[in-house]
Order: C-alpha cells, then sequence, then structure tokens
C-alpha cells in the first residue's frame, strides 16, 4: 500500500494531478438575481491581491431561449471557472455567447474557461479591444493580475473576443436582443455597454461604478461624463455597474456626479492659474462624500492631476 501511495503522489507531482497553490480555485462567489432572467456575481471592491485571488469584477449571466450568455467572466481561468460553477446553481443550460465590456483584463481573462468548456459559443468585444489584444495588451494584464496575486492566477492563458462589435449593432440570441452602446472613449476607448433589450437591463461595464473608484488612466472624463449621460437616455429599470452593486439610475447618476466634480476640480484649478498639483485639495473637498469608496484615497490625486491635463489641452 505504501509503494502505491508513493506512486500515485509521484504522478501527481510530475503530472499536475494535484492542483497548486498557484492554481488553487477561487472562492465561489454565489449570483444574486437582479432582474427577470439575469443575475449578477457582485465581486469584492478591493484591488487584485492574494486574498481574492484577482477576482473583483461583477459577472453577469443573462437567461435566453437558447441558453445562457455571459458578461465578463473575470479575471481569471480559475475566476471563469468559478463563474461556471455558479452558473450551474442558476441553470444547467449551456453557454452560448459571452461579451466582454472593455479591455481591462480583470473582466474578460476569464473567457479562458468559458471557451474551454463552450468552444463553439461566440465571444463579442469592442473592435478596438481586439486590435489592442493583437497589439500585447493580454499578455501584459495577465503579467500583472499574476503580479498582484502572487501566482494565484498562474494558467492564465489570453482568449480574447473573437466577434467585433461596434455601437448599434445588435446581437439576437434567442428571445433576447443584447443593443450594443459605444460613444468614444469613457473609460476606456474599447467600452461597450449592453441593453438587453426585452429586459430593460443595462450592463455598464466600468463606465460606471459604485463603491468604488476606478483607475481612469485609459480614460476621458468628458468621454465618460457624456457616455453616462447618453446611456440614461435609455430610462432602463436595472443597470449593472462594472463594479459594486447593480442600482437604479440614481447609482449611475453618482457616479457620473463623481466624474463631474473632479473634473470640475481641476477646471477651477486651471482657471485660477493652479498647477495640476493643486488640483487634489479642491477635489477632495468636491467629492467628500465619496471618501469611502475603495480605491478613492490613491485615485483622488491622480485623476485630478488628469483631469487637469484634459482641461488644459481643451484650451488648445
Amino acid at each position: 500500500m505504501k509503494n502505491i501511495t508513493l506512486v500515485i503522489f509521484t504522478l501527481a507531482l510530475l503530472g499536475g494531478l494535484m492542483p497548486s497553490l498557484s492554481s488553487a480555485a477561487v472562492t465561489d462567489y454565489p449570483f444574486e438575481k437582479v432582474a427577470e432572467n439575469t443575475w449578477i456575481i457582485h465581486g469584492p471592491l478591493e484591488m487584485p491581491n492574494v486574498g481574492n485571488q484577482g477576482f473583483m469584477n461583477n459577472p453577469g449571466i443573462v437567461l435566453t431561449s437558447e441558453g445562457a450568455v455571459i458578461i465578463d467572466p473575470g479575471s481569471s481561468v480559475q475566476a471563469g471557472e468559478m463563474v461556471l460553477r455558479m452558473l450551474k446553481t442558476v441553470t444547467d443550460e449551456p453557454v452560448v455567447a459571452v461579451f466582454n465590456t472593455h479591455i481591462h483584463g480583470d473582466h474578460w481573462l476569464g473567457n479562458q474557461a468559458i471557451k474551454a468548456a463552450y468552444p463553439d459559443a461566440p465571444v463579442y468585444g469592442h473592435t478596438e479591444m481586439l486590435t489592442m489584444i493583437e497589439d500585447g495588451v493580454g499578455e501584459t494584464w495577465i503579467e500583472l493580475m499574476d503580479k498582484l496575486t502572487e501566482g494565484a492566477t498562474q494558467g492564465t492563458r489570453v482568449v480574447g473576443p473573437d466577434h467585433p462589435l461596434g455601437n448599434g449593432d445588435a446581437i439576437k440570441i434567442g428571445n433576447k436582443t443584447f443593443r450594443i452602446h459605444h460613444y468614444g472613449q469613457a473609460h476606456t476607448r474599447t467600452d461597450i455597454m449592453i441593453e438587453v433589450a426585452e429586459d430593460s437591463v443595462v450592463f455598464l461595464g466600468d463606465n460606471v461604478t459604485t463603491n468604488r473608484i476606478p483607475r481612469m488612466s485609459d480614460g476621458n472624463f468628458i468621454g465618460n461624463i457624456d457616455s453616462v449621460d447618453n446611456i440614461l437616455k435609455l430610462g432602463a429599470t436595472t443597470w449593472v455597474p462594472g463594479h459594486g452593486k447593480t442600482g437604479d439610475a440614481d447609482m449611475v447618476r453618482g457616479y457620473r456626479d463623481y466624474l463631474a466634480a473632479v473634473y470640475a476640480s481641476a477646471r477651477q484649478a486651471f482657471d485660477e492659474d493652479l498647477d495640476s498639483s493643486d488640483v487634489k485639495p479642491i477635489a477632495l473637498k468636491a467629492t467628500v462624500k465619496y471618501k469611502d469608496w475603495a480605491g478613492y484615497e490613491g485615485e483622488i490625486g491622480p485623476q485630478g492631476a488628469q483631469a487637469y491635463m484634459e482641461v488644459e489641452a481643451a484650451e488648445f
């Protein structure tokens, strides 16, 4: 018996039969029903780290008459596998499509797990997202996630969208219509917001977050504000942010107001002939009601400086 045990243990080490700590399964997070036919996992609000194993976004599922559609399956192959496990608590229907809201890897690196389980399911993303992945941005995100989680996302590979989308596209899947809204650079250049027309649900990606301040270094303040103002015209009932709890239109306006306050602070500093470094104390006062949001302390300074540069650029 000892010899058999030794052989099994050796084979496990050599053949990968025993999972290593770096590929441990992501903790299960439950799907919450937020609308008829729509469920969301509301992920942790902190940055990717060892504790959350990199998982931090809001994966969603929409049930159609053909099967399940997944939106943003997470930050790693392990996160994608968790989404599939939790999908089984909601439905036994197969996955028939995936949508990725933008280029930031915490939202889409889980594609790998979905495609492994459902290789025929198309993966949709903005056309610019496909171009950026071809240029190597996906590999950069894999390296970043691996570093931030100290190896918890090892084994993740780049599996990007294979079906490009643009503003105004409408993808019919069974009895549901997924309408695509893209109004230019907002949180990134690649953002799509996805309207599930029949159910009055909108997936906002990181164009809107709640209780978490995301980085804006790939985005544009005025572009993001305009995108939010445009999407609000839909008058939808259920709004799903990229991070934080699903809510109503007031939640959407809350994040828009944060962006507007930062930009107005930068405008004030510019008009008073101050430097970009002077935006932060103005913005701290203007955004005090957001001070407890995750990421606020680290982002308010860089975002104020970025907004100042945007104000400056608009003058020339």
